[in-house]
């Protein structure tokens, strides 16, 4: 014969709360369960925030010494910088005038009008003009150059912009202009030419 298996009753030593069987215990159940789940997810946060906050502040020194040395090496640049720009004018004047070719025959005339005792301060040349300024010792010497200019055959209209006494001297300041004669330069440049 078979023998039947014994069967497992469920005995249950604690009784249900009545109280859980109600919407509000239910709801609190629920709160309770939910809410230990939630408690742990925001410990979590909690420490993995405070752990990047860690790696975050290496990474904010290691960035702040990078831009330290760089901002330092800048610095260092900084007179070459200013020099290299210095030249790169300079050469881009020099380019400028280069295109202008000075005629030089222009500083043998003006050494012959010019007398010996006459100091030249400025000389400021363009195409078709000559600018100087500079210190006379007398009255006659100014009226000598300016002859000189007027009587030249390299020049022509002479102005003089201004002849005043200096105060700390016997001499005179004084600034012309002349207009330099187009024949006279193209023949120079015709000769150079040759």
């Amino acid at each position: 014969m078979k023998s039947n298996p014994a069967q497992f009753a469920e005995i249950n030593l604690l009784p249900e709360d009545p109280f859980f069987t109600t919407i509000l215990g239910r709801t609190i159940r629920w709160a309770l369960t939910a809410g230990r789940y939630l408690v742990i997810f925001t410990e979590l946060i909690v420490i993995v925030s405070f752990a990047t906050r860690f790696k975050l502040d290496r990474q904010r020194t290691d960035l702040n010494s990078a831009i330290d040395q760089k901002k330092a090496v800048i610095q260092s640049y900084g007179n070459l910088e200013k020099n290299f720009r210095q030249v790169q004018a300079r050469l881009a004047y020099f380019k400028a005038v280069s295109h202008n070719r000075i005629n030089t025959d222009l500083f043998l005339q003006l050494t012959k009008i010019i007398p010996n005792d006459v100091t030249i301060d400025k000389l400021t040349i363009t195409d078709d003009h000559v600018n100087v300024s500079g210190l006379v010792p007398s009255q006659i010497a100014f009226n000598t150059l300016i002859t000189n200019l007027q009587t030249s055959a390299y020049f022509t209209h002479v102005s003089v912009g201004k002849i005043e006494k200096n105060a700390k001297s016997e001499n005179f300041k004084f600034q012309f202009t002349a207009q330099i004669k187009q024949t006279s330069s193209k023949s120079v440049k015709n000769n150079k030419l040759k």
